[in-house]
């Protein structure tokens, strides 16, 4: 048994090894590539959706209200969900000035699994069957980030983390039974550059992120090519007043500037029709995350600790 056991480390370190000493050459040729792409337009041409429905949630505002309208600019009908159902029937109202197509504002907690099986029926009534799923409903900030009250944390992963198994749950087979479909995550940054003082944002984040790259695996795995799964991760955005005037106290935009809402919708429903699979905003951050994830955890830490430390800390300070 020991020697069998032996044998499979061996084997286990020789494929690491292998794998090591290819890396060189399969990142020349995945930089080459992605040259070559550019250089030539050889991306992939945005699919249409023209007459197809949307639900978009956490729409009544900010970024879900700037992906309705990019969608529906793209001929798309939206159900646009959120909590606060005053802000959806505005994003209702836009939709309608610059767009020919039908749109209808529902409210409904994304956290709640019932109100989402009843959100699918009358969306289903009204609009058609789902063929886009945008989850975008989230939470960023608690009242106070060092110590959060319980039932805070607890919304937090409700509404950022579980609602996107129960959106799947619900919306999912549709897509499986027409076979075909896009369903978009917004995740963030913060999933890959831990944020200190926010901590069930940044795994509520990385939750989603690590759920969708698992969905895709599976709808590979089923032979389901027609169903794109995609996930966004923006850093911070000119989306939310509190947000924006938080990051200029503590000049996060210094580090770099940032980006608006309609920007960031853009690019992420261009990406999404592409078949992109993952989207960082800004686009540099990809880079440097991979990067950064060929150095040892212990330089990662102080990286980002020299980096932006006392900015996080000027962020404690503000929030409590």
């Amino acid at each position: 048994m020991s020697m069998a056991k032996t044998l499979v480390k061996l084997q286990a370190l020789a494929c690491v090894a292998i794998l090591a000493a290819l890396s060189p050459l399969l990142v020349t040729a995945a930089l080459l590539w992605k040259l070559f792409g550019k250089l030539f337009c050889l991306s992939s041409s945005p699919k249409s959706i023209v007459g197809e429905v949307a639900v978009v949630t956490g729409a009544g505002h900010g970024l879900g209200r700037a992906i309705a309208l990019e969608l529906a600019d793209k001929g798309c009908h939206i159900a646009v969900v959120d909590i606060n159902m005053t802000g959806a029937e505005s994003t209702v109202k836009q939709i309608q000035e610059k767009a020919k197509v039908r749109a209808k504002a529902y409210k409904a907690d994304v956290s709640n699994y019932l109100e989402l099986v009843q959100l699918n029926r009358d969306v289903v009534s009204d609009l058609g069957p789902v063929t886009v799923l945008i989850n975008n409903a989230g939470i960023l900030l608690h009242r106070n980030s060092v110590d959060p009250e319980p039932a805070e944390v607890q919304q937090m992963i409700n509404v950022n983390l579980a609602a996107h198994f129960w959106t799947r749950m619900v919306f999912l087979p549709t897509m499986k039974a027409m076979r075909r479909g896009y369903l978009l995550t917004i995740s963030s940054l913060a999933g890959l550059f831990p944020l200190p003082y926010n901590t069930t944002y940044t795994a509520t984040k990385a939750g989603t992120t690590a759920h969708m790259r698992a969905l895709r695996m599976e709808l590979a795995l089923e032979q389901l090519k027609d169903i794109h799964v995609c996930t966004a991760m923006p850093t911070f955005l000119e989306a939310n007043e509190e947000v924006t005037h938080l990051t200029n106290e503590i000049k996060i935009s210094n580090l770099y500037p940032l980006i608006s809402a309609k920007q960031a919708a853009h690019r992420i429903v261009d990406g999404m029709l592409r078949g992109e699979r993952e989207i960082m905003l800004p686009g540099l951050a990809a880079l440097l995350y991979r990067l950064m994830s060929l150095l040892p955890v212990s330089w990662q830490d102080r990286g980002m600790v020299l980096a932006s430390g006392s900015r996080f800390k000027q962020f404690c300070a503000l929030r409590n």
